[in-house]
């Protein structure tokens, strides 16, 4: 980066406005201080980079590890530049560390390089490894991993009424759909028993992002629009959230909503039984959830019964993507207890999985499980057709990967990358297995739970 590309020189207003800080009572003034930004480093989100400074800015906290979100229009003088950045959502600042949150439909080598800028610039050493310059060629920028459809439920006393899903650039209206006419038969007697209460309780919850269009080709055609593939993914998220909430209200959830619990419309809900069927509804995961952990937090070791149902029916590859997910990502959480058979149920589910959300969830499993056998199947997800499965499996390998032939795997994978997040993800996992390979500090080992997991219990050692 040379100054004649600075968003600081280029904007020398902006980075002089007054900006209001949270809990501020006065606006203060900010003359840009020389400083560099020395490190770039990738989070578990792929919608944010953690960047850190040789020095803590002006206006932020310089002590403790409490920090603090700051947005447009609401933050330091010192972070003003970098938030005007196009496709910056926010920044959360403590210490001489920044977490930069971008826009979903923004691209990171579009954002990243001039947020550094803002910010002074890189150090000669983070200029010098090349990791903020765009892998993909001018005019060819990669899909963004993280361009994903917002969903969001209404409900009103616990009843769902209707799904809402949204694009990530904003050219298409959010649609709407209601669920089927069991839901309306309950909103009505609802209605009869509560009157406007109903109404007045309307609420919409978030539901997270989806990712349809990294699951398949949803009928893409080369005579599409540039847009067209976002109308087919907000259309599919849509599908794909009514058919998770028809599986996770069943005709007792939604008596037992209407009627209550002593009410003899009510009918007691029946867990299946293992030996007949591993097909598992969205509340029955989440029971069986429930109960390993509640056995767990009594003392039990090793496989419980939930635990077993819920491996198989991963296993099974059937049922709902809803209760599919969540299973996938409980049992990442069962390390130590699970084995060999919670490994190999989520080792299939990251490479047999059709959709790619889905596999990306088994690669946050097999992370959270810390097991070095993933590192192979994470080099063999390299070459997966989702972004966000490959930026996943470069992750996997940045934590547990060892050896020239994985050093070797990730290079070739960068040279080949379009996307910017995978390309810069699979560079620092090279750099972190060849410090690791040297035993130099930068290349711990394992998922972050079991570093800070390890540390202490060194610290309590010593």
């Amino acid at each position: 980066m040379t100054a004649s590309h600075s968003l600081v020189m280029d904007l020398p207003r902006m980075s002089h406005t007054a900006c209001f800080v949270h809990g501020a009572d006065m606006p203060t003034r900010f003359s840009p201080a020389a400083m560099k930004v020395v490190t770039v480093e990738s989070t578990p989100n792929p919608s944010a980079f953690l960047l850190k400074l040789d020095a803590p800015l002006e206006g932020i906290a310089s002590n403790g590890l409490r920090g603090k979100t700051f947005r447009k229009g609401r933050c330091p003088p010192s972070l003003t530049a970098a938030l005007a950045t196009e496709g910056v959502a926010s920044i959360f600042a403590v210490q001489e560390l920044l977490t930069i949150s971008k826009e979903a439909a923004a691209s990171w080598e579009s954002v990243l390089p001039p947020v550094v800028d803002a910010l002074g610039g890189a150090s000669d050493a983070l200029a010098a490894s090349g990791s903020l310059l765009p892998s993909s060629p001018v005019g060819a920028a990669a899909p963004a991993v993280t361009g994903g459809v917002a969903v969001r439920l209404q409900v009103s006393q616990k009843i769902p009424i209707q799904v809402e899903a949204a694009g990530w650039s904003g050219n298409w209206p959010p649609v709407r759909a209601k669920l089927s006419a069991r839901f309306g038969s309950a909103m009505a007697l609802l209605i009869d028993q509560s009157g406007d209460a109903f109404f007045r309780g309307r609420a919409w919850l978030p539901r997270g992002l989806r990712y349809p269009e990294l699951d398949s080709s949803l009928g893409a055609s080369a005579t599409d629009g540039p847009g067209e593939s976002e109308r087919r993914a907000i259309g599919a998220a849509l599908e794909s959230e009514l058919a998770e909430i028809e599986a996770a209200y069943p005709d007792d959830r939604l008596a037992a909503l209407v009627h209550g619990s002593n009410a003899a419309e009510r009918r007691k809900l029946q867990a299946a039984d293992p030996e007949d069927t591993e097909v598992l509804s969205l509340e029955l995961v989440d029971r069986l959830m429930d109960e390993d952990a509640e056995s767990e937090a009594d003392g039990a070791a090793g496989l419980t019964d939930a635990l077993r149902r819920l491996a198989a029916f991963v296993a099974s590859g059937q049922g709902q993507p809803g209760a599919r997910r969540n299973a996938i990502a409980y049992l990442g959480g069962t390390a130590g207890r699970g084995g060999d058979l919670v490994f190999d149920v989520i080792a299939s589910a990251f490479k047999n999985e059709r959709a790619a959300g889905l596999r990306r969830t088994a690669g946050d499993a097999l992370s959270d499980l810390g097991d070095e056998r993933a590192a192979g199947l994470a080099t063999a997800a390299l070459a997966d057709r989702s972004t966000l499965v490959r930026w996943r499996a470069a992750r996997i390998l940045g934590e547990l990967g060892e050896g020239v032939a994985v050093t070797a795997a990730l290079k070739q994978a960068q040279f080949d990358e379009k996307a910017f997040e995978c390309a810069f993800e699979m560079k620092d996992a090279a750099r972190k297995v060849a410090l690791r390979s040297e035993g130099r500090d930068g290349g711990a080992r394992g998922p972050m739970w079991k570093q800070i997991q390890d540390g202490l219990a060194e610290g309590d050692a010593a």
